[in-house]
Protein backbone atom coordinates (compact mmCIF):
# COMPACT_ATOMS: atom_id res chain seq x y z
CA UNK A 1 0.00 0.00 0.00
CA UNK A 2 2.63 2.55 0.85
CA UNK A 3 4.74 1.97 -2.14
CA UNK A 4 1.07 2.56 -4.84
CA UNK A 5 -0.33 5.66 -2.85
CA UNK A 6 2.85 7.73 -1.35
CA UNK A 7 2.46 10.00 -4.30
CA UNK A 8 -0.49 10.97 -3.05
CA UNK A 9 0.41 12.02 -0.02
CA UNK A 10 0.12 15.45 1.33
CA UNK A 11 1.68 17.10 3.99
CA UNK A 12 0.11 16.69 7.46
CA UNK A 13 0.00 20.15 10.06
CA UNK A 14 -0.93 20.14 13.34
CA UNK A 15 -0.94 21.94 16.39
CA UNK A 16 0.73 21.60 19.33
CA UNK A 17 -1.79 22.67 22.33
CA UNK A 18 -0.86 23.21 26.12
CA UNK A 19 -3.18 22.21 28.87
CA UNK A 20 -3.61 25.09 31.51
CA UNK A 21 -4.45 24.64 35.56
CA UNK A 22 -7.60 25.93 34.79
CA UNK A 23 -8.44 23.01 32.38
CA UNK A 24 -8.25 25.69 29.33
CA UNK A 25 -6.74 24.90 26.59
CA UNK A 26 -3.94 27.36 24.52
CA UNK A 27 -2.58 26.68 21.22
CA UNK A 28 0.89 27.29 20.93
CA UNK A 29 2.21 26.81 17.29
CA UNK A 30 1.91 24.64 14.02
CA UNK A 31 3.80 21.70 13.27
CA UNK A 32 4.53 19.50 10.22
CA UNK A 33 4.65 15.63 10.86
CA UNK A 34 7.92 14.05 10.19
CA UNK A 35 8.95 11.00 10.41
CA UNK A 36 11.82 10.31 13.08
CA UNK A 37 14.35 8.23 11.48
CA UNK A 38 13.74 9.81 7.70
CA UNK A 39 12.57 12.86 8.21
CA UNK A 40 10.37 12.97 5.71
CA UNK A 41 7.13 14.44 5.55
CA UNK A 42 5.51 11.52 4.06
CA UNK A 43 3.38 10.44 6.42
CA UNK A 44 -0.07 9.07 7.17
CA UNK A 45 -2.38 9.24 10.46
CA UNK A 46 -2.54 5.78 11.62
CA UNK A 47 -5.67 5.71 14.46
CA UNK A 48 -4.57 6.74 17.81
CA UNK A 49 -1.83 5.88 20.35
CA UNK A 50 -1.96 5.35 24.68
CA UNK A 51 0.35 8.20 26.04
CA UNK A 52 0.02 7.57 29.40
CA UNK A 53 -3.49 7.55 30.77
CA UNK A 54 -4.88 9.01 27.18
CA UNK A 55 -4.52 7.92 23.52
CA UNK A 56 -3.64 10.92 20.94
CA UNK A 57 -3.26 10.47 17.43
CA UNK A 58 -1.02 8.74 15.51
CA UNK A 59 0.96 8.66 12.60
CA UNK A 60 3.40 6.28 10.15
CA UNK A 61 5.68 6.85 7.76
CA UNK A 62 5.19 5.97 4.62
CA UNK A 63 8.13 6.72 2.69
CA UNK A 64 9.33 3.68 0.69
CA UNK A 65 13.18 4.23 1.00
CA UNK A 66 12.83 4.29 5.21
CA UNK A 67 10.35 1.42 4.99
CA UNK A 68 13.33 -0.52 3.02
CA UNK A 69 16.01 0.52 5.30
CA UNK A 70 13.97 -0.89 8.13
CA UNK A 71 13.38 -4.15 6.52
CA UNK A 72 17.85 -4.52 6.07
CA UNK A 73 17.53 -4.17 9.71
CA UNK A 74 14.93 -7.20 10.04
CA UNK A 75 12.13 -4.95 11.61
CA UNK A 76 8.79 -5.60 9.04
CA UNK A 77 6.57 -2.66 9.43
CA UNK A 78 6.92 0.98 8.68
CA UNK A 79 7.85 3.48 11.88
CA UNK A 80 5.09 4.71 13.81
CA UNK A 81 5.04 7.56 16.02
CA UNK A 82 3.28 10.43 17.69
CA UNK A 83 3.65 13.92 17.87
CA UNK A 84 6.17 14.17 20.96
CA UNK A 85 8.00 11.84 18.94
CA UNK A 86 7.99 12.99 15.61
CA UNK A 87 10.93 14.83 14.45
CA UNK A 88 10.12 18.27 14.32
CA UNK A 89 9.47 18.11 18.36
CA UNK A 90 12.33 16.32 19.02
CA UNK A 91 14.44 19.38 17.07
CA UNK A 92 12.85 21.65 19.24
CA UNK A 93 13.62 19.60 22.61
CA UNK A 94 17.39 20.03 21.18
CA UNK A 95 17.44 23.54 20.76
CA UNK A 96 16.34 23.87 24.36
CA UNK A 97 19.16 21.41 25.42
CA UNK A 98 21.25 23.23 24.23
CA UNK A 99 20.47 26.00 26.50
CA UNK A 100 20.95 23.92 29.48
CA UNK A 101 24.21 22.49 28.29
CA UNK A 102 25.73 25.52 28.03
CA UNK A 103 24.55 26.16 31.65
CA UNK A 104 26.66 22.67 32.42
CA UNK A 105 29.77 23.09 30.01
CA UNK A 106 30.38 26.74 29.74
CA UNK A 107 29.11 28.69 32.74
CA UNK A 108 29.18 25.68 35.40
CA UNK A 109 25.87 25.51 37.05
CA UNK A 110 25.32 23.77 39.68
CA UNK A 111 23.15 20.43 39.32
CA UNK A 112 20.28 21.40 41.70
CA UNK A 113 20.69 24.86 40.03
CA UNK A 114 19.91 24.28 36.28
CA UNK A 115 17.11 21.53 37.87
CA UNK A 116 15.42 24.31 39.36
CA UNK A 117 15.80 26.64 36.38
CA UNK A 118 14.28 24.27 34.11
CA UNK A 119 11.93 22.22 35.60
CA UNK A 120 13.23 18.55 36.17
CA UNK A 121 15.17 16.80 38.39
CA UNK A 122 18.69 17.12 39.15
CA UNK A 123 19.19 12.82 38.46
CA UNK A 124 17.82 14.19 34.82
CA UNK A 125 20.34 16.62 34.89
CA UNK A 126 22.90 14.18 35.88
CA UNK A 127 21.99 11.81 32.84
CA UNK A 128 22.03 14.75 30.80
CA UNK A 129 25.57 15.77 31.68
CA UNK A 130 26.79 12.24 30.87
CA UNK A 131 25.15 12.20 27.69
CA UNK A 132 26.52 15.05 26.37
CA UNK A 133 30.00 13.79 27.09
CA UNK A 134 29.48 10.72 25.43
CA UNK A 135 27.98 12.67 22.38
CA UNK A 136 30.94 14.91 22.68
CA UNK A 137 33.34 12.02 22.51
CA UNK A 138 31.14 10.59 19.72
CA UNK A 139 31.20 13.31 17.67
CA UNK A 140 35.02 14.25 17.81
CA UNK A 141 37.51 12.27 20.06
CA UNK A 142 38.74 13.64 23.50
CA UNK A 143 42.00 13.10 22.64
CA UNK A 144 41.90 15.92 20.09
CA UNK A 145 41.39 19.06 21.55
CA UNK A 146 41.35 20.98 18.02
CA UNK A 147 39.95 19.88 14.70
CA UNK A 148 43.38 21.21 13.01
CA UNK A 149 46.69 21.70 14.24
CA UNK A 150 47.09 25.32 15.38
CA UNK A 151 49.52 27.98 14.22
CA UNK A 152 51.41 28.74 17.53
CA UNK A 153 54.70 28.46 18.16
CA UNK A 154 54.69 29.85 22.13
CA UNK A 155 52.70 27.74 24.85
CA UNK A 156 51.94 28.71 28.57
CA UNK A 157 51.66 25.65 30.92
CA UNK A 158 50.60 25.65 34.11
CA UNK A 159 48.94 23.29 36.82
CA UNK A 160 46.00 23.54 39.66
CA UNK A 161 44.23 20.83 41.49
CA UNK A 162 40.57 19.54 42.49
CA UNK A 163 40.53 16.76 45.40
CA UNK A 164 38.82 13.66 44.73
CA UNK A 165 37.51 11.86 47.77
CA UNK A 166 40.14 13.60 49.41
CA UNK A 167 43.21 13.20 47.39
CA UNK A 168 44.87 15.54 45.10
CA UNK A 169 44.82 15.64 41.49
CA UNK A 170 46.44 18.01 39.76
CA UNK A 171 45.67 19.49 36.07
CA UNK A 172 48.09 20.33 33.64
CA UNK A 173 47.29 22.59 31.23
CA UNK A 174 49.48 23.65 27.60
CA UNK A 175 47.79 26.69 25.99
CA UNK A 176 48.33 28.31 22.79
CA UNK A 177 49.70 31.97 22.91
CA UNK A 178 48.62 33.00 19.55
CA UNK A 179 44.95 31.65 19.32
CA UNK A 180 44.72 31.14 23.36
CA UNK A 181 43.49 27.45 22.92
CA UNK A 182 43.84 24.52 25.41
CA UNK A 183 46.69 22.28 23.27
CA UNK A 184 47.60 19.62 25.94
CA UNK A 185 45.90 18.84 29.27
CA UNK A 186 46.15 15.68 31.61
CA UNK A 187 45.06 14.78 34.91
CA UNK A 188 47.44 13.17 37.51
CA UNK A 189 48.05 12.29 40.85
CA UNK A 190 51.45 13.70 40.58
CA UNK A 191 53.01 17.09 38.36
CA UNK A 192 56.92 15.68 37.97
CA UNK A 193 58.89 15.59 35.29
CA UNK A 194 57.12 12.89 32.60
CA UNK A 195 54.02 14.78 33.44
CA UNK A 196 55.14 17.91 31.80
CA UNK A 197 56.43 16.23 28.79
CA UNK A 198 53.14 14.65 28.15
CA UNK A 199 51.30 18.08 28.49
CA UNK A 200 54.05 19.16 26.13
CA UNK A 201 54.22 16.37 23.51
CA UNK A 202 49.84 16.88 22.91
CA UNK A 203 49.97 20.27 22.63
CA UNK A 204 53.07 20.04 19.84
CA UNK A 205 50.83 17.08 18.14
CA UNK A 206 48.10 20.07 18.21
CA UNK A 207 50.15 22.90 16.42
CA UNK A 208 51.63 22.95 12.54
CA UNK A 209 55.32 23.80 13.67
CA UNK A 210 57.42 22.70 16.98
CA UNK A 211 57.20 24.63 19.69
CA UNK A 212 60.31 27.15 20.24
CA UNK A 213 59.22 28.76 23.72
CA UNK A 214 57.21 28.24 26.68
CA UNK A 215 56.26 30.19 29.87
CA UNK A 216 55.54 28.93 33.01
CA UNK A 217 56.10 29.54 36.70
CA UNK A 218 59.35 28.21 38.42
CA UNK A 219 57.91 24.61 39.14
CA UNK A 220 61.27 22.90 38.89
CA UNK A 221 59.40 19.78 36.74
CA UNK A 222 58.53 22.14 34.33
CA UNK A 223 62.51 23.84 34.40
CA UNK A 224 63.60 20.49 34.02
CA UNK A 225 61.85 19.21 31.03
CA UNK A 226 62.25 22.54 28.82
CA UNK A 227 65.97 21.88 29.61
CA UNK A 228 65.93 18.24 28.62
CA UNK A 229 63.94 18.85 24.90
CA UNK A 230 67.21 18.56 23.76
CA UNK A 231 66.99 21.21 20.88
CA UNK A 232 67.45 25.17 21.10
CA UNK A 233 64.29 26.56 23.38
CA UNK A 234 63.61 29.64 25.38
CA UNK A 235 62.09 29.39 28.22
CA UNK A 236 60.93 32.41 30.11
CA UNK A 237 59.74 31.86 34.00
CA UNK A 238 57.84 34.24 36.03
CA UNK A 239 57.39 32.65 39.85
CA UNK A 240 54.58 33.24 41.75
CA UNK A 241 56.51 34.17 45.11
CA UNK A 242 58.55 37.64 46.08
CA UNK A 243 59.55 38.79 44.06
CA UNK A 244 57.22 39.04 41.76
CA UNK A 245 58.18 42.23 39.33
CA UNK A 246 61.46 40.00 38.48
CA UNK A 247 61.49 37.36 35.31
CA UNK A 248 64.19 35.22 34.06
CA UNK A 249 64.55 33.71 30.52
CA UNK A 250 66.27 30.88 29.86
CA UNK A 251 67.90 30.08 26.36
CA UNK A 252 69.00 26.28 25.49
CA UNK A 253 71.28 25.59 22.66
CA UNK A 254 73.59 22.71 21.63
CA UNK A 255 77.25 22.57 20.12
CA UNK A 256 79.66 19.62 20.11
CA UNK A 257 77.51 17.93 22.82
CA UNK A 258 77.87 20.47 24.95
CA UNK A 259 74.24 21.87 26.32
CA UNK A 260 75.10 26.51 26.58
CA UNK A 261 72.28 27.85 28.92
CA UNK A 262 72.14 31.77 28.66
CA UNK A 263 69.96 32.85 31.93
CA UNK A 264 68.79 36.16 31.53
CA UNK A 265 67.00 38.48 34.27
CA UNK A 266 64.53 41.18 34.19
CA UNK A 267 62.18 42.87 35.19
CA UNK A 268 58.57 41.90 34.35
CA UNK A 269 58.01 45.69 32.95
CA UNK A 270 60.56 45.18 30.44
CA UNK A 271 58.55 45.23 27.07
CA UNK A 272 55.47 47.31 28.51
CA UNK A 273 56.69 50.81 27.61
CA UNK A 274 59.33 52.55 25.01
CA UNK A 275 62.15 53.27 27.51
CA UNK A 276 65.91 52.09 28.35
CA UNK A 277 66.15 48.85 30.94
CA UNK A 278 68.37 46.99 32.26
CA UNK A 279 69.11 43.28 32.91
CA UNK A 280 71.85 40.74 33.39
CA UNK A 281 72.89 37.66 32.10
CA UNK A 282 75.64 34.81 32.20
CA UNK A 283 76.10 31.50 30.44
CA UNK A 284 76.32 27.94 31.60
CA UNK A 285 77.77 25.20 29.62
CA UNK A 286 76.66 21.43 30.47
CA UNK A 287 78.77 18.83 28.97
CA UNK A 288 76.35 16.08 27.78
CA UNK A 289 79.09 12.97 27.11
CA UNK A 290 78.24 9.91 29.60
CA UNK A 291 81.36 9.40 31.59
CA UNK A 292 81.70 5.66 32.52
CA UNK A 293 81.48 4.71 35.78
CA UNK A 294 83.32 4.48 38.59
CA UNK A 295 84.67 1.49 40.20
CA UNK A 296 82.79 0.95 43.47
CA UNK A 297 84.42 1.15 46.93
CA UNK A 298 87.17 3.36 48.69
CA UNK A 299 89.99 4.09 46.33
CA UNK A 300 93.14 2.23 48.06
CA UNK A 301 95.27 3.99 50.74
CA UNK A 302 92.33 6.67 51.42
CA UNK A 303 91.30 5.17 55.14
CA UNK A 304 94.97 6.30 56.00
CA UNK A 305 95.92 9.37 53.84
CA UNK A 306 96.33 12.60 55.51
CA UNK A 307 92.84 14.73 55.05
CA UNK A 308 94.24 18.41 53.63
CA UNK A 309 93.69 21.54 55.66
CA UNK A 310 91.81 23.84 54.23
CA UNK A 311 91.85 27.78 54.83
CA UNK A 312 89.27 29.16 56.96
CA UNK A 313 87.50 30.96 53.62
CA UNK A 314 84.01 32.42 54.32
CA UNK A 315 81.06 31.08 51.95
CA UNK A 316 80.29 33.52 49.33
CA UNK A 317 77.81 35.49 49.83
CA UNK A 318 74.79 36.26 47.45
CA UNK A 319 71.16 35.01 45.96
CA UNK A 320 71.31 31.17 45.08
CA UNK A 321 68.41 29.18 42.99
CA UNK A 322 66.66 31.24 40.13
CA UNK A 323 67.43 34.39 40.40
CA UNK A 324 71.34 34.51 41.48
CA UNK A 325 71.65 35.90 37.80
CA UNK A 326 71.05 39.28 39.28
CA UNK A 327 73.54 38.97 41.93
CA UNK A 328 76.25 37.19 39.84
CA UNK A 329 75.62 37.87 36.12
CA UNK A 330 76.68 40.69 33.53
CA UNK A 331 75.13 44.19 33.58
CA UNK A 332 73.61 45.25 30.35
CA UNK A 333 71.10 47.52 29.03
CA UNK A 334 68.74 47.19 26.27
CA UNK A 335 66.81 50.00 24.09
CA UNK A 336 63.08 48.65 24.11
CA UNK A 337 59.98 50.50 21.56
CA UNK A 338 57.23 47.83 22.07
CA UNK A 339 55.08 49.95 19.59
CA UNK A 340 57.50 48.84 16.82
CA UNK A 341 58.63 45.29 18.25
CA UNK A 342 62.35 46.62 17.92
CA UNK A 343 65.33 46.48 20.14
CA UNK A 344 69.09 48.43 20.75
CA UNK A 345 71.13 46.00 22.81
CA UNK A 346 74.69 46.81 24.70
CA UNK A 347 78.14 46.43 22.48
CA UNK A 348 79.44 42.78 23.02
CA UNK A 349 76.63 41.52 23.89
CA UNK A 350 76.56 37.88 22.88
CA UNK A 351 73.99 36.78 20.20
CA UNK A 352 72.06 34.10 22.40
CA UNK A 353 71.24 37.25 24.73
CA UNK A 354 69.77 39.11 21.88
CA UNK A 355 67.71 36.42 20.44
CA UNK A 356 66.15 35.92 23.72
CA UNK A 357 64.92 39.05 24.21
CA UNK A 358 63.83 39.30 21.20
CA UNK A 359 61.66 36.41 21.84
CA UNK A 360 60.37 37.93 25.04
CA UNK A 361 59.76 40.91 23.00
CA UNK A 362 57.69 39.49 19.91
CA UNK A 363 55.80 37.71 23.24
CA UNK A 364 55.04 40.40 25.06
CA UNK A 365 54.89 43.41 23.66
CA UNK A 366 53.23 46.60 25.40
CA UNK A 367 52.39 43.67 28.05
CA UNK A 368 54.05 42.74 30.94
CA UNK A 369 55.72 39.29 31.01
CA UNK A 370 53.85 36.88 33.24
CA UNK A 371 52.37 33.69 32.83
CA UNK A 372 48.56 34.72 32.74
CA UNK A 373 47.21 32.83 30.01
CA UNK A 374 47.44 29.26 31.57
CA UNK A 375 46.30 30.47 34.72
CA UNK A 376 43.16 32.56 33.73
CA UNK A 377 42.18 29.24 32.16
CA UNK A 378 43.08 26.99 35.10
CA UNK A 379 41.51 29.27 37.48
CA UNK A 380 38.06 29.24 35.11
CA UNK A 381 38.33 25.78 34.86
CA UNK A 382 38.54 25.42 39.01
CA UNK A 383 35.53 27.41 39.60
CA UNK A 384 33.19 26.07 36.62
CA UNK A 385 33.62 22.15 36.96
CA UNK A 386 31.85 20.79 39.33
CA UNK A 387 32.29 17.07 39.68
CA UNK A 388 29.40 14.73 40.89
CA UNK A 389 29.12 11.48 40.74
CA UNK A 390 31.67 8.56 40.90
CA UNK A 391 35.24 10.03 40.64
CA UNK A 392 38.02 8.74 38.88
CA UNK A 393 40.92 9.85 36.99
CA UNK A 394 39.22 8.59 33.55
CA UNK A 395 36.37 10.27 34.49
CA UNK A 396 37.33 13.18 35.53
CA UNK A 397 40.11 13.62 32.58
CA UNK A 398 36.95 13.01 30.11
CA UNK A 399 34.57 15.23 31.56
CA UNK A 400 37.14 18.38 31.63
CA UNK A 401 38.65 17.13 27.82
CA UNK A 402 34.64 17.80 26.92
CA UNK A 403 34.71 20.98 28.52
CA UNK A 404 38.08 22.07 26.93
CA UNK A 405 36.90 21.19 23.62
CA UNK A 406 33.54 23.11 23.54
CA UNK A 407 35.59 25.69 25.02
CA UNK A 408 38.16 25.58 22.30
CA UNK A 409 34.90 25.32 19.66
CA UNK A 410 32.07 27.05 20.74
CA UNK A 411 29.91 26.09 17.83
CA UNK A 412 30.24 22.17 18.65
CA UNK A 413 27.28 22.21 20.57
CA UNK A 414 25.15 22.99 17.50
CA UNK A 415 27.06 19.63 15.37
CA UNK A 416 26.20 16.95 18.57
CA UNK A 417 23.19 14.85 18.16
CA UNK A 418 22.09 13.22 21.90
CA UNK A 419 20.85 10.10 21.25
CA UNK A 420 18.40 10.56 24.14
CA UNK A 421 14.15 10.96 24.26
CA UNK A 422 13.25 13.38 26.14
CA UNK A 423 10.01 13.62 27.87
CA UNK A 424 7.54 16.87 25.97
CA UNK A 425 7.26 18.59 29.70
CA UNK A 426 10.81 19.72 29.01
CA UNK A 427 10.14 21.88 26.52
CA UNK A 428 6.57 23.04 27.32
CA UNK A 429 8.11 24.26 30.40
CA UNK A 430 10.36 26.09 29.32
CA UNK A 431 8.65 27.63 25.89
CA UNK A 432 8.65 31.67 26.18
CA UNK A 433 5.87 33.86 25.46
CA UNK A 434 7.98 35.68 22.74
CA UNK A 435 9.13 32.57 20.59
CA UNK A 436 4.93 31.52 19.99
CA UNK A 437 4.70 32.84 16.59
CA UNK A 438 0.83 33.89 15.76
CA UNK A 439 -1.60 31.19 13.99
CA UNK A 440 -4.94 30.79 12.47
CA UNK A 441 -7.55 28.62 14.22
CA UNK A 442 -6.74 25.08 13.19
CA UNK A 443 -7.96 21.93 14.88
CA UNK A 444 -6.82 21.43 17.81
CA UNK A 445 -4.70 17.98 17.92
CA UNK A 446 -3.01 16.28 21.19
Amino acid sequence: MIKNNFKNLIEIWRILIAMMTNEVRVPLFRMKMRCPDCESWMVGVNGTKKSGKRRVEGFICKNPECLKERHERGLKKARQFIIRTSHEFQEMIRDKLKDLYNDLLKKGAKNKTIANKYSVSPSEISVLKTDIEMAIEKHRKLDSLVKVPQPDKAIAMDETFLEIEGKKVYIILAVGYTTHKVLGVKISFTRKEQDMREVFDEAERNTRYLIQTVTSDAWGSTISMVKHLGRPMYHVIHKHKKPYDKAVIKYYTYKDAERITTIIGVKTDLTKKRATRQGYYMIEKESLTVLPPQKRGRPKGSKNKKKAKHPNEKKKRGKKGLFKVFDKGKRFHVKIDPYRKTMKVSKNLPVSVGAALAEVLNLFARKSIQNNVSENINFVLKSLIRLSGPKSLESVEKRIRAWILVRNDPFLLDEVQIDRTVRGDFLMNNLKVKELPSFENWVVIM
